[in-house]
């Protein structure tokens, strides 16, 4: 990553960085150079600013939705103990049921709702 040298601050060209003109109102941008000597040297895509300091912005995530489960339908999922198996989701006892046993969704992984194609249930 190629860095910015500024009054005896190095900083990463490209990087998420805070900006502002007044002190109070801060943005994340990514900082594309500094242009020194002038009132505004921080130059991002949005515009040029006064002010720069480190992003204190937690950048978000993607997650995958969780799978909403249907009562009755059958299902293949990891257990808490790491074993596959199909079985049938209950609503009203909040568990999947399978030969011998149940298991809490809660605790389950890689849930897939199984269809004629893929797979018969137990």
């Amino acid at each position: 990553m190629k860095t910015i040298k500024d009054k005896g601050k190095v900083y990463q060209a490209g990087g998420l960085y805070e900006f502002s003109d007044d002190g109070e109102h801060w943005h994340v941008d990514t900082l594309e150079g500094i242009e020194q000597p002038t009132q505004y040297p921080y130059e991002t895509l949005s515009g040029d600013y006064k002010l720069i300091r480190v992003c204190k912005a937690s950048l978000g995530t993607i997650e995958e939705a969780p799978i909403e489960l249907i009562h009755g339908e059958c299902y293949q999922f990891t257990n808490n103990y790491g074993n596959e198996y199909k079985g049938f989701f209950s609503a009203r006892q909040g568990v999947f049921f399978r030969t011998g046993a149940c298991d809490a969704p809660s605790k389950c992984t890689n849930i897939k709702l199984l269809t004629v194609e893929n797979s018969k249930c137990p």
